[in-house]
């Protein structure tokens, strides 16, 4: 298990409406999840946000792990996690794209991780993933 320490920033949001979940913390942050995505498996601790609003509820922990098949995005039952499952290249795709935002976003800049048919690396029925960088941390290397 990994532990983002006492200054973390990253965080994940979940709105039970639209299912949409949203992933955000500084570009280091989030150099580091694609790092540790591409191994396929892990947990990585959250900072909690009090007032998650517009999004429902502030989840506690990522847990990645490999399975058969593209990449599944989801909210676990207990709604404390965001779950990811599917096969190390789609990790690897995946972290490649967290990667590339990280690296080059402006502030403002968001990455929409959406299903569609033929889709490179998510399989059908994964839910929607926004990945962003904190406004108040976009100058973090």
């Amino acid at each position: 298990m990994d532990t983002t320490g006492g200054g973390s920033v990253l965080k994940a949001l979940h709105s039970d409406s639209t299912r949409e979940l949203e992933l955000s913390g500084t570009r280091s942050e989030l150099l580091a999840l694609g790092r540790k995505l591409r191994s396929g498996r892990g947990e990585i601790l959250l900072a909690k946000v009090p007032n998650p609003f517009p999004y429902t509820r502030s989840l506690s922990r990522i847990e990645f792990q490999q399975a058969s098949g593209k990449i599944r995005v989801s909210s676990s039952g207990d709604g404390e996690t965001l779950e990811v499952t599917g096969r190390l290249e789609s990790f690897s795709l995946l972290a490649e794209n967290i990667e590339g935002f990280a690296s080059e976003a402006d502030q403002g800049d968001h990455l929409h991780v959406d299903y569609f048919p033929e889709h490179d690396y998510l399989a059908e029925g994964s839910g929607s993933l926004v990945v962003a960088i904190d406004s108040y941390a976009i100058q973090t290397s």
